[in-house]
């Protein structure tokens, strides 16, 4: 499965949502959820982590891409976390548990289509402060 995953919020911390795209066959599905008050740092990782659970729920492989260095950061290069501990050991333990796992870093707002739309449905979350679950598309 190929997904791409973002996190937004206005104000930081403030409202916040992510964004997820996800696609593997001829399927595509997208997330845009609200998450109510966070940092961004927070929205990122629980973008990440939905990515993940979906993956693990298909069993399929992940190859996921975020413009987050943090997430990677911390999920991937042994960063330290100062914050969001709890947050970011569900996230590891999720990614342990699905195995099969790759995450790599993407150039936000670069022109990268997929990215940008996750971008666009976390945004969307934010401003519309509500979730529309797993929609295919």
């Amino acid at each position: 499965m190929l997904a791409y995953a973002d996190g937004a919020c206005s104000g930081n911390p403030g409202p916040a949502g992510i964004g997820v795209v996800a696609l593997w066959d001829d399927q595509q599905r997208e997330l845009s959820e609200f998450i109510g008050d966070a940092t961004n740092n927070i929205a990122e990782l629980t973008a990440v982590l939905r990515a993940v659970q979906l993956a693990h729920e298909l069993k399929r492989p992940l190859r996921l891409y975020t413009d987050s260095r943090y997430s990677i950061g911390v999920l991937m290069e042994g960063w330290k976390a100062k914050a969001n501990k709890v947050l970011v050991a569900e996230v590891r333990d999720a990614l342990a548990r699905h195995g099969d796992a790759q995450l790599f870093h993407v150039r936000g707002h670069e022109g990268v289509t997929l990215n940008e739309h996750a971008d666009e449905l976390a945004v969307r979350a934010v401003q519309n402060r509500k979730s529309t679950g797993w929609v295919s598309s």
